[in-house]
């Protein structure tokens, strides 16, 4: 973490991006509740809730548009504003129309935040330790994610959904004027030789990460949105242990290992770390005791402790800094879709065969998604296979390439 904290404006963003997800974390656990409380059936709050990331989806293309054009910054602090105004919108009133809008308007600030937050990152950081920047900063989501929920259960249980409302609403004011206090980062170029979107995106390394994120994203949503369905019908297990466990691992990994993606290359890491994270949905399809939940619970916060920022380097190594909104915005998008349709395709799936059967089908796809990714991310299937598959000491990222 002294990468981090060594560089002023790191320090920033991470303290604004735990800010941030806390923000949000703070109202997973508690909407649900308050929206059945509210007399919602389980569909209506299932679309109230999509809304959010129907919200992120769309707008992927616009954040990365102004992530480009106008900054950094700018987009940075578009999200936050967002996660500011955003939460007391929920107090005005629980009609079905108007809370699809507000969750729509909400997704809005993830959009801006997560585009602008690798491309700040990657402009910041060293090439030679860009990997191991992203896995550090990454520490700050996943803190988050632990204390928010524990948090906002206590306040809505306590004090009720207003006072958690004032809460977030706080979190996002104090979030606005940690984030003013970041530096902007200027990207001069000349207005007649900006890259077109489609230019920008249609490489071949930027196409197959998107690819690989829309299955990462299908395997993350029908994480979240089965297995705690799955898990009722196992005695002596608990969702809530499996995310514990997996979060400890993600925070270890990422502050002792995040220079791997540096070291040993992008493509090895990211691959026998995406190839673990099959291992544990696998075992998950399998889980009847709590060894084999611990198990998958370590296996799937490894493989995401490193597989995510390993992929999030490559894709800066093989980006322009005055694109590098756009295409993490279109990549991002990928993922976003992902999830979003996790709960249809794989909900329908486990319709027919069950909870277990869905997960073992869905690490299989993954396999054949990852070979595919192996092959087809270089030119020529041996160099793709080579730079993917073996690990080399890499003190220059300049080897990542350019197709």
């Amino acid at each position: 973490m002294k990468l981090i904290f060594a560089h002023r404006h790191l320090t920033i963003l991470f303290i604004s991006t735990f800010l941030f997800f806390t923000n949000e974390a703070l109202f997973l656990p508690t909407l649900p509740l308050h929206l059945a409380e509210s007399g919602y059936s389980n569909l209506r709050i299932g679309i109230i809730l999509g809304a959010f990331a129907l919200g992120v989806l769309v707008s992927r293309p616009l954040t990365g548009f102004v992530t480009d054009r106008k900054g950094r910054k700018v987009s940075l602090v578009t999200g936050v504003v967002f996660f500011f105004i955003s939460p007391v919108l929920y107090l005005v009133s629980v009609d079905f129309t108007y809370l699809i809008f507000v969750r729509f308007f909400h997704g809005l600030g993830i959009a801006f935040y997560t585009t602008a937050f690798p491309a700040y990152i990657s402009d910041t950081a060293d090439k030679e330790r860009r990997g191991e920047a992203m896995g550090h900063m990454a520490t700050s989501i996943t803190l988050a994610f632990i204390l928010g929920p524990l948090a906002g259960t206590t306040v809505y249980d306590q004090f009720g959904f207003a006072p958690l409302v004032w809460l977030c609403t706080l979190t996002g004011f104090v979030n606005l004027v940690v984030i003013l206090m970041i530096a902007e980062i200027r990207i001069r170029t000349d207005i007649r030789e900006r890259i077109p979107y489609r230019q920008a995106i249609l490489k071949r390394g930027i196409v197959v990460s998107a690819g690989i994120q829309l299955m990462y994203g299908t395997i993350f949503g029908g994480i979240m949105t089965f297995l705690p369905l799955l898990l009722k019908a196992v005695d002596g297990v608990s969702i809530g242990l499996f995310f514990m466990v997996e979060s400890v691992v993600v925070i270890c990994c990422r502050i002792m290992a995040a220079h791997l993606a540096d070291r040993y290359g992008r493509g090895p890491v990211f691959f026998y770390s995406f190839l673990t994270i099959l291992a544990a949905v696998f075992i998950i399809s399998n889980i009847t005791t709590l060894a084999l939940l611990v198990a998958a619970a370590v296996l799937f916060g490894m493989g995401s402790s490193l597989c995510a920022p390993a992929l999030t380097a490559f894709v800066a190594d093989n980006t322009e800094p005055a694109t590098r909104g756009m295409v993490f915005g279109f990549v991002s998008c990928s993922f976003d879709t992902g999830v979003i349709t996790a709960g249809i395709v794989l909900g329908a799936v486990a319709d027919l065969v069950g909870f277990r059967s869905m997960f073992g089908i869905t690490a299989l796809s993954g396999c054949v998604a990852l070979a595919l990714f192996a092959l087809l991310v270089r030119k020529g299937v041996g160099r793709s296979l080579a730079w993917t598959l073996v690990p080399r000491h890499q003190h220059r990222v300049s080897a990542a390439g350019q197709d």
